[in-house]
């Protein structure tokens, strides 16, 4: 599988409902093919939006690609179990890579 370069944004964390970095530090360890980098790096070919709430107040950058977002326990806003996250993201990330 090709180094996919996802894009990383997180919300303010001011509500946290989940821990956003250590969601982000599994889908990293779970898949490696993907490479990690900020939101605004020039070179992503996917957005992860984390927001620690299903508020999901995290701000977009100017990004027309791929995204998937986080809320809390929801994905793309359907609910899942926490333990389901860093599976069901990085499915979508790969179904669509």
């Amino acid at each position: 599988m090709k180094n996919l370069k996802v894009g990383v944004k997180y919300c303010g964390n001011c509500n946290p409902q989940i821990d956003g970095p250590a969601l982000v530090k599994k889908i990293g360890a779970e898949m490696p093919e993907a490479e990690i980098l900020p939101a605004d790096s020039p070179e992503i070919e996917a957005l992860l939006i984390v927001s620690g709430c299903p508020v999901d107040c995290a701000t977009r950058p100017s990004y027309r690609g791929r995204t998937v977002v986080v809320g809390g326990a929801n994905i793309d806003y359907v609910s899942y179990n926490v333990s389901q996250l860093a599976g069901v993201v990085i499915k979508k990330l790969r179904e669509e890579s």
